[in-house]
């Protein structure tokens, strides 16, 4: 429906494409989430001191997800707030992220975010080892950039487990519910001592006694389907329309 109200055709370009994408992925957050309503909303809890993603969620009706992306479209312009969410997997890899607020992501050589392992004292990675998942996990974390405060809901996907973390800098909870949590890390990373190696003691024990097999994520091993949009089989979008048509006379 998006494609068809922004009168996009078919993309000429995989720029032009990723363009599009992030056109319709906007219309749909201002459909579910009308920019009106949700700042009303977002201001009189902010006025409260009482912010939280998951009130935004329940409120409009949409995934945690979906909450924390609106939010961090809205809040630097209408509640004069910078701000970071991201979502990471199981592992502790980066699926997506975006800030405004400094949280220092970790980045490849070309700035990119995505597949790149977050700290193991970040909170979207120590918001797994809760026994209890089912509520809202909050921290306080210091990095060579600051000190970050985020929330963060973790849940299970077909993909498997998953966490989404929206924040702020720590000047800026006083806004948020959940600043009062007395759970804090500190991070030093991207320095290897941080957590990317392991304490003395287990290196000698185990160092050249060990021989993991990591599972291979299957997009290592198969490419993008080529075709007229990028990670789709025109042939397989063909037939699937076909079975789903009305038949012709």
């Amino acid at each position: 429906m998006a494609h068809r109200v922004l009168g996009h055709s078919e993309p000429a370009s995989y720029a032009e494409f990723l363009e599009q994408r992030l056109q319709i992925n906007y219309f749909a957050a201002a459909c579910l989430l009308p920019e009106a309503r949700a700042v009303e909303f977002l201001q009189q809890a902010k006025r409260n001191r009482n912010l939280a993603i998951e009130d935004l969620r329940d409120a409009f009706g949409v995934t945690h997800e979906a909450a924390a992306h609106r939010f961090t479209n809205l809040a630097t312009r209408h509640l004069d707030l910078r701000v970071h969410h991201y979502r990471a997997d199981g592992a502790g890899s980066l699926v997506r992220g975006y800030a405004n607020d400094g949280m220092p992501f970790p980045a490849d050589d070309s700035g990119s975010i995505e597949g790149e392992v977050l700290c193991h004292k970040w909170g979207g990675r120590s918001a797994f080892n809760r026994t209890n998942r089912t509520s809202e996990f909050y921290q306080y974390t210091d990095t060579p950039s600051g000190t970050f405060w985020s929330s963060v809901q973790t849940g299970d996907a077909e993909q498997g487990p998953f966490a989404i973390a929206c924040g702020v800098t720590f000047d800026d909870t006083r806004w948020f519910r959940g600043r009062d949590t007395s759970v804090r890390a500190m991070s030093t990373c991207p320095d290897e001592s941080c957590c990317r190696m392991a304490r003395p003691e287990l290196l000698t024990r185990w160092s050249g006694k060990a021989w993991p097999s990591a599972r291979m994520h299957a997009h290592v091993l198969t490419p993008l389907p080529t075709g007229t949009f990028p990670g789709v089989d025109d042939t397989d979008m063909y037939e699937f329309l076909s079975r789903h048509a009305p038949q012709e006379n």
